[in-house]
């Protein structure tokens, strides 16, 4: 399902050249391998502190060498957005996967059915009764049941039971399938994550954690107690971890950061604890225009949804990135004018679907490149 396994990187012959992190072929999606670790270390150490179990989103970095890494630093499993994402990640062994959108084509219920038949350890959302059915027949004759989250719509509308008749309707039938173990429940919003201001964050998201709230005791109430409440991401964590509601974090974006989330007081009365280790590298490739130079970067390499790219630390004060067409960005000059055929780093506007354009994360430490890892779960099945 990976579809990187016959490629070969471009920058692969610099992999362990004194320097070669210098020369990277551009552009060149690439990840700070000290300050990568610094925040995996960072958020384990807020959920131990917090009783929060962690399951990160993969859609931030559609890597299967990634999710191993949050693993291995403690993760209880990974979350994905896709079958496809679900694919890459359980042929490569990664364990405690759980698909936070629900299933509704036949052939996905297929082809995840007979993963779990072959031992895959996943488990998946319902937000629709019919739902139920469709998994109990193409789960027909499996020898273990799959584990399965009733998912809550709390306020944004897009997936999930939205009544909390419907959710404990739901419940009851996971329950009674014999082919199904009802595990819990997700509740995820979406965007509240990116509100700026942490107290009007926390006033319009704590309404929703509310009917969360409301559901799970109504839940207890029926005999159906959720032993996972999964949901919350990486805008909101101080707030879940505050909240006693959720049993578990999806957040996923504290990896990278980006842009975006920079603009965002997550905490109140301390910084961010996540550090921005995600950057593209760009070569200015003409210089001919007085106060301005154009990069080989444009918008097939960076995600045009959210704010602009911003030019890394103090390379060139005063710069701006624009926009300059499918395969260039303008960086208007600011106190110094990049040379012809130099690099210039930006911090990605949005890491998820900027990540979804690129084919490898070349991972640095000072001026070496230290490996170049596939991003093997991106596209659609």
């Amino acid at each position: 399902m990976t579809r990187q396994s016959n490629a070969r990187p471009v920058n692969g012959d610099l992999v362990g050249v004194p320097g070669g992190a210098l020369r990277l072929t551009t552009p060149a999606l690439w990840i700070d391998y000290p300050l990568l670790k610094s925040n995996l270390a960072a958020m384990m150490a807020r959920c131990r502190e917090a009783g929060l179990k962690l399951r990160p989103h993969g859609k931030t970095h559609k890597c299967t060498r990634l999710a191993r890494a949050q693993l291995d630093a403690g993760a209880s499993g990974i979350c994905c957005a896709t079958p496809h994402e679900a694919f890459a990640f359980l042929q490569e062994g990664i364990r405690g996967v759980l698909i936070t959108v629900p299933v509704v084509q036949q052939r996905h219920y297929q082809m995840l059915a007979a993963l779990h038949r072959e031992g895959a350890d996943f488990s998946v959302v319902i937000d629709d009764p019919r739902s139920v059915s469709s998994w109990r027949a193409a789960l027909g004759g499996a020898s273990r049941t799959l584990p399965a989250l009733v998912d809550v719509d709390i306020g944004m509308g897009r997936t999930g039971a939205g009544t909390i008749e419907a959710t404990v309707g739901i419940a009851r039938e996971l329950r009674d399938a014999r082919e199904l173990d009802y595990a819990g429940v997700q509740a995820y919003s979406g965007r509240v994550q990116h509100i700026h201001d942490f107290e009007e964050r926390r006033r319009i998201y704590g309404e929703q954690l509310e009917k969360l709230r409301r559901t799970i005791n109504v839940l207890k109430s029926a005999g159906l107690a959720p032993g996972i409440v999964s949901g919350g991401g990486t805008g909101t964590f101080a707030i879940d971890a505050d909240s006693g509601v959720y049993t578990e974090s999806q957040a996923g974006s504290y990896l990278f950061m980006d842009v975006e989330y920079g603009l965002v007081k997550m905490f109140r009365g301390e910084r961010n604890p996540w550090a921005t280790s995600l950057f593209l590298r760009t070569s200015v490739v003409s210089a001919n225009v007085p106060g301005q130079v154009t990069l080989n970067a444009g918008f097939k390499c960076l995600a045009t949804d959210g704010p602009r790219p911003e030019v890394c630390g103090e390379q060139f004060p005063g710069s701006r990135y624009e926009f300059f067409g499918d395969e260039y960005g303008r960086l208007v000059s600011g106190e110094r004018t990049p040379a012809l055929g130099s690099s210039v780093d930006l911090i990605t506007p949005h890491c998820d679907p900027t990540v979804n354009l690129h084919d490898w994360y070349h991972v640095i430490e000072g001026d070496s490149l230290v490996d170049i890892w596939p991003i093997d779960a991106r596209g659609v099945l």
